[in-house]
C-alpha cells in the first residue's frame, strides 16, 4: 500500500484512524510489510503490500482458488486481438452507467474486487481505484497492479469494511454480493461509504437466468459434497469439458435445428454456457458451480436495497435486469 491512502483507513471494529508503521518499504514508496495500529491498540499487518484486516476467507474459498489460478484471464491486456476484446469495459460501463468525468480524478470503491479487472478500468478512466476482498485474489490484485499508487487493495469483510463513511466519490459492487450471506447488508455497507451526491451500482444474479437454471444448482451441490474428496478436481474436470467439448457441441447442434431440446438439456441437466473465448468458458462455467452461496435476485428487490441504503434516483442500467445504480442522498 501506498501511504497516501492511509486517511481512507479506519479500525473497521471501532472506526479509529490509524497509523502505519513501515517495517519495509521499496524504492517506488510502497510499503511492504509493516503493521496498522490505532490509538487504542488494535493493530492490522500489511503482508505483501495488503493491509490484512481478515484472518481467514470463510465462505469465500471457492473465489480464492479461482482467482489465483485464473489472475487476468479477463483484463482487457490480456484480450487484445481477442474475440472478448473490449467486454470487461463494457461490462463496467453497462452495469454502473458512469461517465469518464465520474471517474477521472475521483477515488472509486470496488466492492469484492478479486483481482482486479474492474479497478484497471478505474485506472483507465484516470481514477484512484480501491478494492476490498475478503479472499487471497488480493494478492493476485496487488500483483496485477505491482507499484501503481493510485490503487489500494485490502482484504476485509464487505459487512465490516475499514473505510472512512463518506470517503468516495463513487462505488460498485459487481457479481458479488449475491455470495454473500446477506446481499442487503453488504449494499447498505458500500453506499455508506459513498459521499452525498455520488455514486452508487450494484450488479447480482437475475432469477431466472443461466446460475437460476436448476442444471447449475445440481452441479453446485455435487461439487460441494465432492469437495471434501476431490477438492476442486471435479469442478476443474467439468469446467474444461464443457468449454471445450459441451458448449461447442450444444451451440452447433442448436444451428442444426435443435434449439429447443438443447435449452432443456441446459438448463436442467448439463451445464453449458458458449461465450467466444475458451478461456472465459472454463473460467465462468468453474465460477457457476463451486460456490458455496449463490443467491439470484429481482429488479425489484435491487431497486429496494439501494433505496434502504439512502440512494435516490435508483434506476436500471442495460447490463441485464438486476443490474441498477444511484446517487448517495446528501
Amino acid at each position: 500500500m501506498h501511504p497516501k491512502h492511509l486517511p481512507l483507513l479506519c479500525c473497521p471494529i471501532t472506526g479509529d484512524p490509524l497509523e502505519v508503521k513501515a517495517d519495509r518499504m521499496n524504492a517506488h514508496g510502497m510499503v511492504v510489510s509493516g503493521t496498522l495500529r490505532t490509538p487504542s491498540g488494535n493493530s492490522y499487518p500489511i503482508v505483501r503490500g495488503v493491509p490484512r484486516f481478515v484472518g481467514s476467507e470463510h465462505y469465500a474459498a471457492s473465489f480464492g482458488y479461482e482467482w489465483n489460478r485464473w489472475p487476468r484471464v479477463q483484463f482487457e491486456s490480456e484480450n487484445l486481438g481477442r474475440p472478448m476484446e473490449g467486454h470487461t469495459t463494457r461490462m463496467w460501463e453497462r452495469i454502473t452507467g458512469a461517465s469518464d468525468e465520474d471517474v477521472r480524478g475521483k477515488t472509486v470503491v470496488d466492492f469484492g474486487c478479486g483481482p482486479g479487472r474492474f479497478l484497471d478500468i478505474v485506472r483507465r478512466k484516470g481514477g484512484v481505484a480501491i478494492g476490498i476482498d475478503l479472499r487471497p485474489a488480493v494478492d493476485c490484485a496487488r500483483d496485477n497492479f505491482k507499484d501503481d499508487p493510485d490503487v489500494l487493495v485490502v482484504q476485509g469483510d464487505l459487512f465490516r469494511p475499514p473505510f472512512r463513511p463518506g470517503t468516495f466519490d463513487g462505488g460498485f459492487s459487481i457479481g458479488v454480493l449475491h455470495h454473500t450471506p446477506d446481499p442487503p447488508r453488504g449494499l447498505e455497507a458500500l453506499a455508506r461509504l459513498v459521499r452525498p451526491q455520488g455514486w452508487v451500482s450494484c450488479c447480482v444474479y437475475p432469477k431466472g437466468d443461466f446460475y437460476d437454471f436448476l442444471s447449475v444448482r445440481r452441479l453446485r451441490a455435487v461439487h460441494l459434497r465432492l469437495r471434501s474428496v476431490f477438492g476442486y478436481r471435479f469442478a476443474m474436470a467439468y469446467s474444461y469439458f464443457a468449454a471445450y467439448a459441451l458448449a461447442p457441441f450444444v451451440r452447433k447442434a442448436k444451428q442444426f435445428g435443435l434449439r429447443r431440446p438443447m435449452q432443456f438439456v441446459e438448463r436442467n441437466w448439463l451445464v453449458s454456457l458458449y461465450l467466444k473465448d475458451a478461456r472465459w468458458r472454463v473460467l465462468d462455467t468453474f465460477d457457476a458451480i463451486t460456490p458455496e452461496i449463490a443467491s439470484t435476485h429481482t429488479a425489484e428487490e435491487v431497486r429496494e436495497w439501494l433505496e434502504k441504503a439512502h440512494c435516490r434516483e435508483v434506476r436500471m442500467t442495460p447490463w441485464c435486469p438486476t443490474s441498477l445504480s444511484g446517487g448517495r442522498d446528501a
